[in-house]
């Protein structure tokens, strides 16, 4: 009997032992980690390694409980939430975090479904908001709590807005953080890491936009010289103070240099404002006066080495070198410069925020707290973005978001071309395009466009070219579209044919399909789909305006048919589905441009087309109302339509 006894008492121990460490597993509990009573609100849960129970007996709200067996070196922490009476007190909320790209989830995955990770996630605690612990300031990230900490160590930071008004604005105090907790309320939203500063009471727009308000509204900074103003075409303007702008490019296509050459140009003009305005009566020499360019990429020699390559005015601009962000936040609170560029935003991290540099966590964090700094100090700030394969920013959406401004650099490697676009731009339009030549002294503009893409024109009977006119912005300029047509070989045996290849360089290739389609059925018959296709728009330009439809048509009907375009007449107009012509906009802008660059005849769609269109230029301007016209126009060839009868023939 006493035998039977000890092995009852021996499997009930070992089965309670069994339930409570699968409770603990399901609950992934970790060293330090609250865990949740509502598991065990059934009834207190007592551990065969402690006389205490779990969450039964505690009924303050954080009770570490440390329990111990004899004879075994084995001790289990945790960290736990009492539950209230009525169940008014909910526990607090645990994600799971992937170290390696930073994004968070409510339910544990073995592969992170954002950066596909394997085994990378651990367990954290979400704390209630405006609770105070750890974090003195409140919230903001670590972004926020970074520039925080940098603004600790300067007493009184001058706004460098000063650098552009002469220096009339009053000294300001740089916030620190809070001593104690963070007060509750409105007061508190600075405490809390907010980068932009609360206006007091709601405030009128018409009062906003008075003539008083709008005299003491900062200007936009100025980029002198002819650079300067291509870039300004761009941004609507000049530079926006306080503004946060990323610019984007393929590797090699010129970022760098165009962000070192943007920085003497603001160095530049800080100077000579310095110089108009005298020395700040409270600040240090070059206060205000230089912008800061921190590369994470290159050596202080190596920036150095480039920016006497270029050109770069040496005394406006200071160069570091540096991957930590909180390093370069301290530069600009010591340094105080009137613009700060940093390149990269993939290169840098902060030591608070999870994940290595480049990821989702770092890119996030450091890209507000960057922001954090241009709002607080009214400082433009400049940062370069890596792109993907598909040519996105690499990083998180929200980037894009956080920013004022995307610009993106476009151009091919083995081309000297390169075309700056705006995708985003809260201060201006982007419609606007700036066209620049890379060269051994940088980026240097190009004031006519046209005559750079159809400088190398070459007139053979054996290339099949169309000359069109687009308009970006507020700029119309001619670009040269090719085509080539292959007859493919069709093999013998009753195989399968291999299908027709498609290529488009510069052109949309969903576009190219529908204009190829609309040949096929009401132009050039069923024989253009046994062709291989390919076009190319000559100069390296990515052209997304639909009003060059009718050139990569008629230029693809000039390959299929053998025969030349006429060399002195420019084609522009939009394909509908139907076979029609579409007006464009600006017409007789696109007109204008064609006369200046020489050409004596353009074919143009008849719908929407002013009167009198082309005699001022002395332009002979053909109207077409289909594509079918458009090619008997400028190739002589008739349409090849479907037979009637047969299937689908009825309308």
């Amino acid at each position: 009997l006493t035998a039977s006894v000890t092995a009852m008492l021996s499997i009930a121990l070992r089965v309670s032992h069994a339930m409570v460490t699968a409770a603990a597993r399901r609950r992934i509990v970790v060293a330090g980690t609250h865990v949740s009573a509502r598991r065990f609100r059934g009834g207190a849960l007592v551990s065969p390694f402690s006389d205490a129970p779990i969450g039964g007996l505690h009924k303050q709200s954080r009770s570490p409980l440390s329990t111990s067996t004899p004879g075994r070196a084995r001790s289990l922490s945790f960290t736990t939430r009492g539950v209230a009476k009525g169940g008014a007190q909910k526990p607090p909320k645990q994600r799971y975090l992937c170290q390696d790209c930073g994004e968070d989830f409510g339910q544990f995955h073995g592969q992170c479904p954002g950066c596909k990770a394997w085994e990378s996630f651990v367990v954290f605690t979400v704390e209630k908001g405006g609770s105070s612990g750890a974090n003195p300031t409140g919230g903001g990230g670590a972004g926020a709590r970074a520039l925080a900490r940098a603004a600790a160590n300067a007493p009184a930071i001058r706004s460098s807005d000063d650098a552009y008004d002469g220096g009339s604005r009053q000294t300001t105090t740089a916030p620190a953080p809070a001593a104690g907790p963070a007060r509750k309320g409105a007061g508190s939203r600075a405490s809390r890491g907010g980068w932009v500063a609360d206006a007091g009471a709601p405030r009128r727009l018409h009062d906003v936009l008075s003539p008083d308000a709008v005299a003491q509204r900062l200007p936009r900074v100025t980029l002198p010289g002819e650079l300067g103003a291509e870039v300004e075409r761009v941004l609507g303007g000049g530079v926006v103070p306080g503004a946060m702008l990323l610019i984007g490019g393929d590797p090699g296509v010129g970022k760098s240099t165009l962000a070192l050459q943007i920085a003497g140009l603001l160095g530049e003009q800080a100077r000579l404002r310095e110089k108009k305005n005298g020395q700040h009566k409270d600040s240090d020499p070059g206060t205000g006066a230089t912008v800061l360019y921190a590369s994470g990429e290159e050596s202080v020699e190596q920036l150095a080495s480039r920016a006497e390559r270029l050109g770069v005015n040496a005394e406006g601009v200071m160069v570091y070198s540096a991957t930590r962000l909180e390093a370069i936040l301290d530069a600009v609170v010591r340094e105080r410069p009137a613009a700060l560029v940093v390149d990269s935003i993939q290169t840098v991290f902060l030591e608070d925020a999870t994940g290595s540099p480049g990821s989702v966590s770092q890119v996030r964090e450091c890209a507000t707290a960057l922001l954090h700094a241009a709002k607080t100090a009214g400082m433009p700030v400049f940062i370069i973005g890596h792109v993907t394969k598909s040519g996105d920013i690499a990083g998180p959406r929200v980037l894009e978001h956080i920013v004022d401004v995307v610009l993106y650099l476009e151009g091919d490697a083995d081309r000297a071309v390169r075309v700056l676009r705006g995708h985003k731009n809260r201060y201006g339009s982007t419609d606007e395009v700036g066209v620049f030549k890379m060269g051994e002294l940088g980026l240097i503009p190009v004031p006519s466009p046209s005559a750079l893409f159809m400088g190398e024109r070459i007139l053979t009977a054996d290339v099949s070219s169309a000359p069109t006119v687009t308009v970006q912005g507020s700029r119309p300029f001619m670009l040269e579209v090719q085509a080539l047509c292959a007859e493919r070989f069709v093999p013998e045996g009753g195989s399968s044919p291999v299908p027709a290849v498609r290529t488009a360089v510069g052109f949309k290739p969903e576009r190219l399909q529908l204009l190829l389609a609309v040949l096929a059925k009401f132009n050039l018959g069923s024989k253009l789909h046994q062709h291989d296709v390919f076009v190319n728009i000559v100069g390296g330009l990515k052209l997304e305006d639909p009003s060059t439809d009718v050139a990569v048509a008629l230029a693809i009907a000039s390959s299929f048919v053998e025969k030349p375009l006429p060399s002195d007449t420019a084609f522009f107009g939009e394909v509908g589905l139907g076979g029609e012509l579409r007006p464009v906009a600006q017409a007789e802008r696109r007109v204008s441009e064609a006369s200046t660059m020489g050409f004596k005849r353009v074919i143009m769609p008849k719908a929407g087309a002013p009167l009198n269109i082309g005699k001022r230029q002395q332009v002979e301007v053909v109207l077409c109302a289909t594509l079918a016209d458009a090619v008997r126009e400028a190739l002589g060839v008739e349409p090849a339509r479907r037979k009637s009868g047969g299937r689908g023939s009825a309308r």
